[in-house]
Formats: C-alpha cells, structure tokens, sequence
C-alpha cells in the first residue's frame, strides 16, 4: 500500500473541541477534519477528495493563555473589532461583546501523518508540499506548520506487536479486542445537509498514549519504512 508520510511540527497549537465555548479546550492531536481541512487547502479543492488519514504526535507540555474574545450581536453590523489598546483611545461598541476567554495551547508539537488516497491525490501533494510557496497552518490560523519530511512510502504487514513511540489515535474497533487503556473520541470527519441541518459523520477512535504495548494482532498492523504503525480511521455506519 502506497502513503504518503509527513512530519510536522508547530511550536503551538490549539485542536479545539466544537462544544468548548468557556474554555477553548484542545484535543491532544489534530482531529481527522482538520487535517483533511489543511490537504484540501493544498490541493485548492473544489469538492471532497477521498482519503483516509493517520494521526499520531507528542507534545512538551500544555499552556494556558487568557484571551479577549469579541461577540458579534448582529450578523449586519457596521462595526468591527479593532482593539485601541495603549493608544488612549475608546471605542463603544453597540453590536459587538466581549469576553475573557482561557485557550489552551499545546507547546512543542511533533506530528507524523499518514494519508491514503489515489495515486494522483498523493503525487500532487507531494509535488505542491516539496514547492514549498504555500503558508500552512493547522487549528487555529496563526497555528503554523513547518513541514520537516515529505515521501511517498509503502507499507508492510507488521511481523509482530507494536510498542508505540508516539501517542495516536487509534480505530476503536481495532481497540477493542486489545483492552487498551485510551480515551475514546468520536471525532467529526464529513458532514452532510439533510433538511438543511449540517450532520456530521463521525469517526470512532480512541487516545492511546505512547508507550503502551498495543497487542494488535499483526493482521490489521500496518508500519512503514521508519517503523511507524499506521492507523487509517473509517466512520461508523
């Protein structure tokens, strides 16, 4: 099977999750969506392009930053929000609030990446990473990328069990049978309009933390050259 790997890194990042609105809480690694957010911006698509993904990283540690925030009351508003901060100059504003907010941010992000698609999708991005005139962020926008690895690789059946060297999210079915420790996460993926409400397909996996033995029977293990278990995700039915 032929992938294509990246390694990325980002000093800091913020995953955040879509119901944490008090606290921009951050997933421990890029969820499925955003990762296929930042393909698609590569490629310029148009459409959805088939794909899987694999997503396993580490990070130093976790920081909170305390934000301001601004709240539009009123999607015809005039008003922007420009801060005037230090200048000795207010402002008032009629449609717009504004609330302290705390982030979390991930410091120090390694993330390898695996994506599985047809043989054109992954030449092209490789082709248009390798050109490397392209601004890449992952999360938020200021969230940016440094691209440190780029290739095309072919995978191979593990012989044996595999000891992760970094944290991954994991399909739970392949956790299943395993009895690993992991959080579980269902995780946005596609999403379709059905009587104009956005729904989402979800993609079930679990957090397992590297380090852990992970016991799966070599028949769904798949490494590649650098000795990386690959972890591509389908959603439920």
């Amino acid at each position: 099977m032929k992938v294509l790997r990246l390694e990325l890194y980002q000093q800091t990042a913020c995953y955040k999750k879509p119901l944490a609105f008090k606290v921009a809480e951050t997933y421990p690694l890029p969820p499925h969506s955003t990762v296929k957010g930042m393909l698609h911006a590569i490629l310029e698509a148009k459409e959805l392009i088939p794909m899987k993904i694999s997503i396993q990283g580490n990070y130093d540690t976790l920081v909170t930053d305390y934000q301001t925030h601004y709240f539009f009351k009123s999607n015809k508003t005039e008003e922007f929000a420009l801060t005037t901060a230090g200048l000795g100059i207010e402002r008032e504003f009629k449609d717009i609030t504004t609330m302290p907010i705390y982030s979390h941010m991930l410091y120090d992000v390694n993330l390898i990446i695996h994506v599985d698609a047809a043989d054109d999708v992954l030449e092209k991005l490789e082709k248009r990473i390798q050109e490397g005139n392209i601004h890449l962020s992952l999360g938020r926008w200021e969230d940016l990328v440094r691209i440190d690895a780029c290739e095309c690789v072919e995978l191979v059946e593990a012989m044996e069990d595999l000891i992760l060297e970094n944290s991954a999210f994991i399909p739970q079915d392949m956790l299943a049978a395993n009895r690993l420790a992991h959080f579980p996460y269902s995780l946005n993926w596609t999403y379709r309009i059905i009587q104009g409400v956005r729904v989402w397909d979800k993609l079930q996996v679990g957090y397992v933390q590297a380090g852990v033995d992970t016991s799966i029977s070599c028949e769904e293990l798949w490494l590649d050259p650098h000795g990386d278990g690959v972890f591509f995700a389908q959603p439920s039915e």
